[in-house]
């Protein structure tokens, strides 16, 4: 009999918060910096929330601020460094560490960091391009299909259970037995 296969997504279902803007801070230099390109994402997150920019495009953005040109080793550092400053909540400790079965976390945050929060667990983010040892954008937002999509071609065409704060994860909600929809760390059954 094969394993159930569990999905759980990241931030606000196994996190209080959404964790990209802290990775952000963690490389942006110094805090004016950081200011000065979070009202240009900020910016570009009230055109993606009124629909005129599609959520590719904002992390694209926001990877052009805050990524682009960075040295690989680099990103690399700063991403083990701010991956031990991830809170993870009673959601990853009552749920995920209890469950059984074939466990993946599939979230729109980066790889680069979420491989180092679960050095132990099947993940599946969003994952940069390099060009000669530099970031050089976005090579994969895993995002809406595209986690259906990544499910499918790894060999899973159903999900027994899957976990989720946001309907952005509508496309693995249509191949799941059972949704549960994480609010503030309440379980919602079947949404």
């Amino acid at each position: 009999m094969s394993s159930k296969v569990i999905v759980f997504d990241f931030d606000k279902t196994l996190t209080e918060k959404d964790t990209l803007f802290g990775f952000y801070k963690s490389v942006a230099g110094s805090e004016r910096m950081f200011f000065a390109k979070k009202i240009i994402l900020i910016t570009a997150g009230v055109l993606y929330k009124i629909g005129l920019i599609k959520n590719r495009t904002l992390k694209g953005i926001g990877f052009f601020l805050y990524l682009k040109g960075k040295k690989i080793e680099d990103l690399e550092i700063a991403a083990k460094e701010y991956s031990k400053k991830i809170e993870l909540n009673a959601i990853y400790k009552n749920y995920f560490q209890k469950k059984e079965g074939d466990k993946w976390i599939i979230s729109a945050s980066p790889e680069i960091y979420l491989k180092y929060v679960f050095p132990n667990e099947k993940i599946a983010g969003t994952q940069l391009s390099y060009d000669g040892g530099t970031v050089k954008g976005l090579k994969l937002n895993m995002f809406g299909e595209e986690k259906r999509k990544f499910m499918t071609e790894n060999g899973i065409s159903k999900i027994d259970e899957l976990y989720t704060d946001s309907m952005s994860d509508k496309p693995l909600m249509d191949i799941s037995e059972k949704v549960f929809l994480v609010k503030r760390e309440s379980v919602i059954e079947n949404i």
